[in-house]
């Protein structure tokens, strides 16, 4: 705040009129990227020294037309989270990525379950990473017939070659059991054992209890890791987790806190939503604004100085910084009466006296700030602010000669 003795006593006498100007100043300049990408880590050694081979199985059998809720089949959302796969695949030396589909012939009904047990089809060789041909097959794939998954399995296992400093790798999708009558599990048995060691990793989509049972063998026997998935969500989160285990893909990604002139907000950052139902502890910002975490949904929470708390959600995606942009609020000097700051929505950050050099972090927005509690004869009765990311808004009374 600016004022000459001769300012003040105008503004004592003027009071009524309320004459103010408020001056916005940016200070920190800067507005940048919402959300920037960041490199997936890469060991170029280890990459060249180690070549992952991966066969993406997924059912296309009839059950795959029900329902998985919000307006999608489990085809839909299948289809929708093996784009998202298609597009985190990294495209390098060493990473080769196949598709076989199976029950895609015939239907559903008993009098062509013969046909439909007899289709899996390697529709993408694992050569290298096609995402356009990836991607296309995934557009095309719809729910038809009956659940070959042995027969998918015997089949995958010519798929792969034998050699050192190979990893084969099987994921297979499944939203039920086999039921064309073949044994998986054994297949899966033979196939870990076998020249090539091929490794079968299983996803459950919305299987019952039963079902589960029923397919978890194969993953023991296959020597791979076994998941479920209630929806597109959960099984997001469990093919990113296996495809990060296989070192394929990264499904960490890192979220940071805007610093404006060394101020953050220790924030509280709290898991909601968790593909592979594994807890995970509230992480709390100390020194530093940046962490890194697992894909899924946060709700990031942190306390203001009125003792209200602030609250936004964040999604974190697989080798990608989340931003969270930031302001400050720059207080005008008061003389001892309170004031009250509030953001668009209500939301009450500050409630007390402005002191000359009291600032506030903020997201950028729209905040009032009102006197509430009168102390002798105050300059500023409200004002209505934006902030601006990356900026410091500072306000200044001026008052009439």
């Amino acid at each position: 705040m600016r004022s000459s003795a001769r300012a003040l006593g105008w503004a004592r006498r003027a009071i009524g009129a309320l004459a103010f100007l408020a001056l916005i100043v940016g200070v920190f300049g800067g507005l940048g990227l919402s959300r920037a990408t960041e490199a997936a880590a890469q060991d170029g050694d280890q990459a060249a020294a180690r070549e992952v081979n991966v066969e993406l199985i997924l059912d296309l059998s009839g059950s795959m037309a029900a329902d998985i809720g919000g307006g999608e089949t489990r085809m839909e959302a299948a289809k929708r989270v093996m784009n998202d796969v298609v597009d985190a695949l990294p495209e390098r030396e060493g990473i080769n990525v196949g598709f076989r589909i199976y029950g895609h012939e015939g239907n559903n009904t008993e009098a062509q379950r013969e046909v439909s047990c007899q289709s899996s089809e390697l529709v993408v060789p694992i050569e290298g990473v096609d995402k356009e041909a990836l991607r296309e097959q995934v557009d095309l794939a719809q729910p038809i017939g009956w659940t070959p998954i042995d027969l998918s399995l015997r089949r995958a296992g010519g798929d792969f070659q034998a050699g050192e400093g190979l990893s084969n790798n099987i994921v297979l999708v499944t939203d039920g059991e086999e039921t064309c009558g073949g044994d998986p599990c054994a297949t899966a048995a033979s196939l870990s054992q076998g020249d090539a060691a091929v490794t079968t990793h299983v996803v459950g989509f919305a299987l019952t209890e039963v079902q589960r049972q029923q397919v978890s063998c194969i993953a023991e026997e296959g020597g791979g890791l076994n998941l479920g998935a209630a929806n597109a969500n959960e099984l997001s989160t469990a093919l990113f987790t296996i495809l990060q285990e296989l070192q394929v893909v990264v499904n960490n990604g890192f979220l940071e806190i805007e610093e404006i002139g060394g101020l953050f907000p220790r924030a509280t950052i709290t898991f909601v939503v968790s593909g592979d139902q594994s807890p995970r502890a509230p992480v709390t910002l100390t020194d530093n604004n940046r962490v890194e975490l697992a894909v899924g949904l946060y709700d990031v929470t942190w306390a203001n100085q009125s003792g209200q708390e602030s609250q936004i959600r964040v999604n974190i995606e697989a080798g990608r910084t989340t931003w969270v942009r930031g302001s400050l609020l720059k207080f005008p000097q008061g003389a001892g009466e309170i004031y009250v700051v509030r953001d668009i929505a209500g939301l009450t950050l500050w409630q007390a006296p402005f002191e000359q050099g009291n600032y506030i972090w903020v997201l950028p927005g729209i905040y009032t700030m009102e006197l509430v509690e009168r102390v002798g004869d105050p300059v500023l009765i409200m004002a209505q602010v934006q902030t601006l990311p990356g900026s410091a808004t500072q306000v200044e009374i001026f008052t009439a000669p």
